[in-house]
């Protein structure tokens, strides 16, 4: 098998994580040593040391994590300056929005989809919950990473689909011996939750070589406690003038006047499908506390008043999850030529959310079909009978003109309090198994595995949902005299009693996503030619996709009030065949070449076929230029294509026209089966320099255009460009007569394009002196440009902003994160004898948010530095004990107007985290 010599893996070290230090630790050597085995780098099939290679690979270490002090996978990701908030998901995202537990990763701000996960240099199975490629991040234990690659680049010539923005690998534990126990525990410095607790054990047995077997086995726990929006100050209220007010559906509205057993939305001239025409009573009198609402902050188009709910103290901003994992790994030695391997991964999270109760208006019960199937009017009546009626109703209409609706049974908004907050519990399992075989025949290696992955999620609602079809019901029988009025907003007595058989708790959505595949690869060196000795690399891979979702009866019909509009069923799969072949060519001792060329045939969208070259020039000890080119793709995903389309309430949104706040009317959305994979071009060049001894610098410039983007754009987006007269989202949105928002399609489309361009920068400082070794080390990304087309051809410009000048969401700004100008983590490390210290400084420069709503001023967030400090002490060797903060200063967040369906107030949830100072402390004990 091909070797490598000490000195080429330490060049290794430089090339793969942008931590050079290990540069101008090779040229201090001065003979070669033992010869070490050659290792495989994510980004190339090719068994080879990375000063071969050209491509920008950072390495995250098991002692990295420990400095940076996660708690969670995702979290430890957010340390990465390449990884993007804008299209990631994050946990705190889940609070209404029904992510079903996922959270995801973006490299460059392209998006989860975009990004391949990979563990162990496989892919998982996508997330079941997820709809598309999307890998849940947080299913992969942290105990059990031994490292994390991070390719800044796109590698869909080596990988196939969804490698467009880059690639993030997780290595596991495969080589240890004896066993280890870990245990930690954190806790914010504020009252409150947030607090967590972690617990691991790892065992190895077995040497390979001297015993021809290695197993290592590890098993670990994370637990982590709600935080609330009423346990923060910052984020407790939806009003902060000027800056952003709470509009969400209050309380007692009045809508209008409406027969009993026809639709209201089709009344003529007393009612209004989007608006609660007609004011509140309670709110004329400024007594909306009463019925625990807030008063609106502009009256009706006919001049009422109105009471309107402030959510923000109901949120969780962090949500209560819990984590249990096993892996193992395994390599059995037949002889010195061939090994049996495995790897097998079983992973259940669960995510629990807790937020305010769900709103009831006419428009939101139009998509229900049960009430024509049932017989009941969809909307809740207040009948003149009603003391309630004459008592209140009656003195505020006739102090308001409106007397032409006394008398009728009256439509009334209602934000439900009588359930409690909405809890949703999702559990998503994440299984793996890989068997394979590798070695070497006729001196060539070779690699063959049979892989199956799954994801499974199962999603449930523990209390706060209920039928609409039965709540309407029970509201609309005049004999049970509703009053929407009642103190706190709640039913008490016999109607209350009534209520409870509306109450909806079991199941949502159960889904299973399956990846059956199986790889085969050769790798080795071509014939020598002119003195050049090529290494190659080819291989087949074919995989089976599955999908199934099955929503529970009472999702799948639409009439839970809370999930969303009727979730149907998908049951679909495909295949994918696949070929690939590499080369690296030394042409001069300093100056390497490479190639790689991939073809992918989907039996549903069609082949693919995609290449990379790269080449590496050492003209001297101290310098190293790199620079590569390549294609890549995306293949729309089981979900993107036959996703069945369907009508429900949108997501929440702003009509800058009529000024009209967290407004929501029905949305057409879905599949769309006429989709096409996206396609892109990326090229990449680098600089690494050494100039002194122990500090190397390094710079790559990236650009990548992406074509043909699916994407499914947000209520606010396709009403803000609608509004802003882009053509292409002129079919996307109906009016009412009163030039109101009154529906919206937001369908999945090959919609425009992208271009991404910036900079990595990394520097690295290494000083040994008496008082103890000094690291230093930098990893940045400064983000020059991300220009997004829309359908229609308008320009959006993200970088540092998620509106456009005239405070409209830029495209993509519904996931709510921002791309960043500029994010760098500043690491300072010591260390001696049994002591390591580290402090960690997170910058992210500032951005701008939605406007402020009171005088329409632009609002930024700050730029902000965060500082991290762990300290470390080894009493004995087995025995390591470890302290530290994160968020040493307690730095709080700057306000944050946001543009997208974000439920928490007062913050980005996708920059800060809410829990503030965080003080944790860690223990390991290794029994050898």
């Amino acid at each position: 098998m091909m070797q490598e010599t000490v000195i080429s893996r330490a060049v290794r070290v430089m090339c793969a994580g942008g931590l050079a230090v290990g540069m101008q630790a090779a040229f201090a050597q001065s003979a070669p040593e033992a010869p070490i085995q050659r290792v495989e780098i994510t980004g190339s099939s090719l068994k080879r040391v990375d000063s071969e290679t050209a491509l920008p690979v950072q390495t995250i270490s098991k002692a990295d994590i420990a400095k940076i002090g996660a708690t969670s996978t995702q979290e430890l990701l957010g340390t990465i300056s390449a990884l993007s908030t804008a299209g990631a998901t994050n946990n705190s995202t889940g609070a209404g929005s029904s992510t079903y537990g996922l959270s995801s990763i973006s490299l460059r701000g392209l998006g989860g989809e975009r990004t391949l996960v990979l563990v162990n240099g496989r892919r998982l199975a996508a997330f079941a919950g997820g709809g598309g490629a999307t890998v849940n991040v947080n299913v992969i234990p942290l105990a059990a990473i031994e490292r994390v690659e991070v390719l800044k680049d796109g590698a869909s010539g080596v990988y196939g689909s969804d490698a467009v923005a880059g690639v993030v690998n997780f290595i596991l534990s495969k080589s240890f011996q004896g066993i280890e126990v870990q245990a930690g525990g954190g806790v914010p410095t504020h009252s409150g939750g947030g607090q967590n607790q972690k617990y691991s054990v790892t065992a190895g047995f077995g040497d390979l070589d001297t015993d021809r077997y290695s197993i290592v086995l590890s098993a670990s726990a994370e637990r982590e406690r709600a935080l609330f929006a009423s346990e923060r100050g910052f984020a407790a209220t939806g009003n902060k003038p000027p800056y952003y007010t709470s509009g969400a559906t209050g309380q007692g509205n009045i809508e209008g006047a409406v027969v009993p057993g026809t639709n209201p939305l089709q009344t003529v001239g007393t009612f209004n499908p989007t608006s609660p025409l007609y004011g509140n009573p309670l709110a004329a009198a400024g007594n909306c506390s009463q019925i625990q609402m807030v008063a609106g902050e502009s009256k009706t188009s006919l001049g009422a008043p109105v009471c309107v709910f402030d959510s923000a103290a109901f949120v969780g901003l962090t949500p209560k999850r819990e984590l249990n994992n096993f892996t193992a790994n395994g390599t059995f030695k037949i002889n010195d030529q061939h090994e049996l391997f495995a790897d097998v991964l079983y992973s259940e999270s669960t995510v629990t959310q807790s937020f305010q109760g769900s709103p009831v208006r006419a428009s939101f019960l139009e998509t229900d079909a049960e009430f024509g199937k049932q017989g009941v009017t969809p909307a809740l009546l207040l009948y003149p009978s009603n003391p309630a009626y004459q008592n209140i109703a009656v003195p505020y209409l006739q102090s308001m003109g409106f007397n032409s609706l006394i008398g009728q049974p009256l439509s009334i908004t209602s934000r439900v309090f009588d359930y409690g907050n909405r809890v949703s519990e999702d559990k998503a399992k994440q299984s793996r198994v890989v068997l394979g075989a590798k070695g070497v025949v006729a001196g060539q290696d070779y690699e063959v595995a049979l892989t199956h992955n799954q994801s499974k999620i199962d999603g449930t609602v523990p209390g706060g949902y209920f039928s609409q079809v039965a709540y309407a019901r029970i509201i609309n029988d005049s004999s049970n005299n509703w009053n929407p009025w009642a103190a706190g907003g709640v039913q008490t007595g016999a109607l209350a009693e009534k209520l409870k058989a509306a109450q909806y708790t079991g199941g949502t959505l159960a889904g299973k996503s399956t990846s059956t595949s199986f790889d085969g690869k050769i790798t080795g060196e071509l014939p020598q030619i002119a003195g050049i000795t090529a290494q190659y690399a080819a291989g087949l891979q074919s995989r089976i996709e599955k999908l199934e979702t099955n929503p529970s009866p009472a999702l799948e019909a639409g009439d839970i009030a809370g999930l969303g509009g009727s979730v149907p069923p998908v049951d679909r799969e495909r295949k994918i065949n696949s070929a690939f072949a590499e080369t690296n060519v030394p042409l001069l001792k300093n100056l390497d070449i490479g190639a790689a060329v991939r073809y992918d045939h989907y039996d549903d969208v069609g082949p693919s076929t995609n290449y990379k070259a790269n080449v590496r020039w050492q003209p001297v000890k101290q310098v190293l230029l790199r620079a590569s080119a390549g294609s890549g793709f995306r293949a729309p995903t089981l979900t993107d294509l036959w996703q069945p389309q369907t009508l429900a309430s949108s997501e929440t949104f702003n009509d800058p026209k009529t000024n009209q706040t967290q407004i929501q009317v029905n949305a057409l959305s879905g599949g769309n089966p006429d989709l096409k994979p996206e396609e892109s071009r990326q090229k990449s060049v680098g600089l690494v320099l050494v100039p002194f001894n122990n500090f190397t610098v390094g710079i790559d410039w990236f650009k990548i255009n992406v074509s043909n983007i699916l994407s499914t754009p947000s209520a606010q987006e396709v009403v803000s460009r609608f509004r802003a007269g882009d053509p292409s989202y002129a079919n996307m949105v109906t009016l009412n007569p009163a030039g109101e928002i009154a529906s919206i399609k937001t369908l999945l489309t090959n919609s425009g394009d992208a271009i991404v361009k910036g900079f990595d920068v990394f520097a690295n400082y290494r000083q040994n002196t008496a008082y103890g070794r000094f690291d230093v080390n930098l990893n940045g990304t400064y983000m020059d440009q991300f220009d997004q087309t829309s359908p229609g051809g308008d320009m959006s410009h993200k970088v540092g902003t998620l509106v456009d000048a005239a405070g409209n969401p830029v495209l993509g700004a519904q996931n709510g994160g921002v791309v960043l100008r500029w994010k760098h983590t500043l690491s300072t490390n010591w260390s001696k004898d049994k002591w390591t210290a580290t402090v960690i400084q997170n910058y992210s420069s500032r951005y701008e948010t939605g406007h402020r709503f009171v005088d329409d001023e632009r609002n930024f967030v700050g730029a902000q530095a965060t500082y991290d400090l762990n300290v470390s002490y080894k009493p004995i060797k087995p025995l390591t004990l470890s302290a530290g903060v994160r968020n040493l200063f307690d730095k709080q967040p700057s306000t944050f107007v946001p543009v997208s369906n974000q439920f928490q107030s007062g913050y980005d949830i996708n920059q800060y985290d809410p829990r503030g100072r965080f003080l944790y402390v860690n223990a390991s004990y290794r029994f050898m």
